[in-house]
């Protein structure tokens, strides 16, 4: 698991163990983007929320309902802190999925080797994709000669997925794993286009694949065990 500091991290690896897999693209769209009220509220985990406490509440974007997930935890000495996540429901073949972006991101303090090419299609970057820190990518699109050869950079930040299941007052958070997925990746058992970033046992995987093909593969492996890989501990609701 890579080293973090961000504080869904430090609860996540209390619950569940895992990092979730970065995809550069949402699982969602406009136009099939759901809310389902009953999730707003906090929720904690079987602690009774001594470590932290996860909370819905309402975001309007566009006129539409969507999520603000706030991550609150506790210090040993008694303070909290806290994070915030935009969330966003989509439901797929019967089941709901969450996709997550953090608000908040930190760049690594790091130098990147780029290599320039120029070519009679204009100037393009290598690599295309760098990782800038935490859920954070810089993406290069080719200069063409109309933009008088200018590289455009984009900031990318990545998009989390999580299968809900709601049972009453009890609530079932289900998370990819960076690390299973990249190994699986590496062994070929996952057809998901994808890019692996860096080099050696450091190298972090992200998810390339458009929204359409991320529908359908979640779809294919919402309930298989090869995507959802590491269950949380259940949450119930804060008395």
């Amino acid at each position: 698991m890579r080293k973090t500091y961000l504080i869904f991290f430090a609860l996540l690896a209390c619950l569940s163990g895992c990092v979730p897999v970065d995809s550069l693209n949402p699982l969602y769209t406009d136009k099939d983007a759901v809310f389902d009220e009953s999730l707003l509220g906090s929720w904690v985990g079987p602690d009774n929320g001594k470590e932290g406490e996860f909370e819905f509440s309402t975001l309007v974007e566009n006129g539409k309902e969507a999520y603000v997930l706030t991550i609150r935890s506790k210090k040993e000495s008694g303070e909290c802190d806290s994070d915030v996540y935009h969330g966003h429901l989509v439901k797929l073949g019967g089941r709901l999925f969450m996709d997550v972006v953090p608000q908040q991101w930190e760049a690594r303090n790091d130098a990147y080797s780029l290599q320039v090419k120029s070519g009679k299609n204009g100037t393009s970057l290598e690599p295309r994709l760098l990782r800038l820190g935490m859920s954070a990518y810089m993406e290069f699109s080719d200069g063409s000669p109309e933009d008088n050869g200018k590289v455009v950079a984009h900031l990318r930040r990545a998009h989390w997925f999580v299968r809900i299941t709601r049972n009453g007052n009890k609530l079932q958070l289900d998370l990819t794993d960076d690390e299973a997925f990249r190994k699986a990746v590496e062994k070929g058992s996952i057809k998901l286009p994808n890019l692996l970033l860096g080099e050696g046992k450091d190298k972090d995987v992200v998810i390339t694949a458009g929204t359409a093909e991320l529908q359908k593969f979640v779809s294919e492996h919402a309930d298989d065990g090869i995507f959802f890989t590491s269950p949380m501990s259940p949450l119930h609701r804060k008395e």
